[in-house]
């Protein structure tokens, strides 16, 4: 997961709690009889507006207290980025943005503020660290689109509409309990106010879908005008490669004469997180990368089932296909794209999509079926009440059987398969069967160069640099608090050590490792995490209940 999505995700997390609390507070009211009539409707909208409002209100105020930012003067930037910042500010007649640098060599990036006159660009010194002078520039030039685009206001707007449904949905359902019963036209009404509550949510739900369809148009537009203004759509091509795909290594940052690409990370003008892995594949001794190798790295968004279903949930579009809109424009310039997907899709991977999803859930669906045909058959063989009964609770204590035992299948063989075997960077992000369910585990050697998200004083997960690549370490010890209170006291120190991780290469947009175990290779402190095992002992524990259950329950059936 990117940079901007985590730090959407918490800000949606905070105010969605301000929200719930506040609409909590209005039921109480609602019950009482405080609010009645029209204002049952009037209320919560003017609530839910001035969360929205006060969300982009003091949202940046946020952000620059959670995120270790030193905000600096232009002159601080290489001589050809602040040139750029000043020109598109004299032109497009704006103020200056605050810019700020976060000490973190994990390259990203980002934009925030209340309009494009009371803007802030964030950098990680990972993209001056990786990037050469035009691909930071084409990085800063697309924060620059979002700015210009004013798309703080835009998105504050955007994200209004899907509360505004939801809370004529609310107000729809609490209008029916209060409607009086057995008169005709109470029926009408009611009928009428069930259909306007069930179509509201309807159009809540997808208005969210919507919402972030917006946000990934806006992505492109933002691409757009950083090709458009600098006149290199190239570069930020080749910049996304280097930080949403991870071809990156350390110490790699500017382009060869011959125009390769070269290794650089991750960039946060991107659903970041999401690549830093790839770009190291098949990497010449120069560090440059073949157009085979890019193509591969695409393949995964262009032909996995699981990137289009993660793609409409996400905030940002799949890099491939930013890649090649930006392929589009550098064409309309006269110019020859960075690179063309032309690989040929060798077989469907609607199967392997299929396979993951009736191994993760396949459980649920066969202890729900062999419940229910129980349940018939009790049904059917005229079961006395007392017996029906206790065929019901049979039948639960089977499910459990049931799926426990198939979810210790699925863990151990599936998701969690404890068989390390070395591996880098490189190789694990060719294969586009990756998915987000099947765990391959893989054994990496490289440096920590960072955390998780850069700059984030709670930031619990790492940035692993191995040599090929930049692969996001995943830690996550059985609750988000203990990762809390790990990322403020224990992460920072396990930056700049090379270490030997163990864990299960996963991919959603973002190439990730779920960490198993990390151990310093100076012998320092070693960390194991035991997720895992709370998942595997849960699942035995409930197939145990449900074994003991079932033992009890059968002579009571039979």
């Amino acid at each position: 997961m990117g940079l901007k999505t985590r730090m959407a995700i918490a800000l949606a997390l905070l105010f969605g709690l301000v929200f719930a609390v506040g609409m909590g507070f209005i039921a109480v009211l609602e019950y009482f009889g405080l609010i009645q009539g029209i204002w049952l409707l009037i209320i919560p909208l003017c609530f839910a507006i001035f969360v929205v409002f006060l969300q982009w209100a003091i949202s940046p105020f946020i952000l620059s207290w959670i995120y270790k930012i030193e905000w600096v003067s232009l002159e601080a930037l290489p001589p050809a980025i602040a040139t750029y910042i000043t020109d598109v500010c004299a032109k497009e007649r704006i103020n200056l943005p605050r810019v700020g640098i976060i000490d973190d060599l994990n390259p990203n990036a980002f934009t925030f503020g209340w309009t494009k006159n009371h803007a802030r660009v964030a950098i990680t010194r990972g993209v001056l660290e990786y990037c050469d002078t035009d691909e930071a520039k084409a990085v800063i030039a697309h924060e620059m689109g979002h700015i210009v685009h004013d798309d703080f206001v835009l998105m504050t707007i955007v994200s209004a509409i899907p509360l505004i449904f939801y809370i004529i949905a609310r107000v729809s359902i609490q209008v029916l309990r209060y409607m009086p019963k057995g008169k005709k036209s109470g029926g009408q009404a009611a009928l009428v106010f069930l259909i306007t509550a069930a179509f509201s949510y309807l159009i809540y739900i997808l208005s969210q879908f919507v919402a972030l369809l917006i946000s990934r148009y806006r992505e492109y537009y933002a691409d757009e005008y950083a090709a458009e203004s600098t006149r290199k759509p190239n570069a930020l091509a080749s910049a996304l490669l280097k930080i949403a795909y991870g071809m990156a290594t350390q110490g790699l940052g500017e382009a060869s004469e011959k125009g390769h690409l070269k290794h650089v990370s991750s960039l946060g003008i991107f659903n970041a997180d999401s690549a830093r892995a790839l770009a190291a594949m098949s990497a010449d001794a120069y560090g440059n990368y073949s157009v085979e190798t890019i193509q591969k790295a695409m393949a995964w968004d262009l032909w996995n089932p699981w990137a289009w279903w993660l793609e409409i949930q996400s905030t940002h579009p799949l890099p491939a296909k930013r890649l090649k809109k930006l392929g589009e424009i550098a064409e309309k310039m006269g110019q020859k794209p960075l690179v063309q997907f032309k690989l040929k899709k060798p077989e469907c991977y609607w199967d392997d999509f299929l396979k993951d999803i009736f191994a993760k859930y396949g459980g649920l669906i066969l202890g729900f079926v062999t419940g229910i045909l129980l349940m018939w058959y009790g049904w059917t063989h005229g079961f006395t009440e007392q017996k029906f009964a206790w065929t019901f609770l049979f039948s639960c204590a089977f499910f459990m059987v049931v799926t426990g035992a198939w979810g210790l299948v699925y863990l151990l063989g599936y998701a969690y398969p404890f068989r390390f075997k070395d591996s880098e960077v490189v190789t694990l992000l060719e294969n586009p069967k990756a998915s987000p369910i099947k765990g391959i585990p893989v054994r990496l050697q490289g440096r920590i160069i960072g955390r998780g998200i850069p700059g984030l004083f709670y930031s619990e997960d790492l940035k692993i640099d191995d040599g090929t690549g930049l692969l996001l370490i995943d830690y996550h010890q059985i609750s988000k608090l203990i990762d809390f209170f790990v990322g403020i006291f224990g992460t920072e120190k396990h930056v700049g050590k090379t270490v030997v991780v163990e864990g299960w290469y996963r991919r959603r947009i973002i190439p990730y490792l779920e960490l198993y175990r990390m151990y310093p290779l100076d012998g320092g402190e070693s960390r194991k995490i035991y997720t895992s095992y709370l998942y595997i002992a849960f699942a035995a524990v409930v197939t145990g209940l449900g074994l003991l259950f079932s033992f009890l329950l059968l002579p009571l059936v039979l």
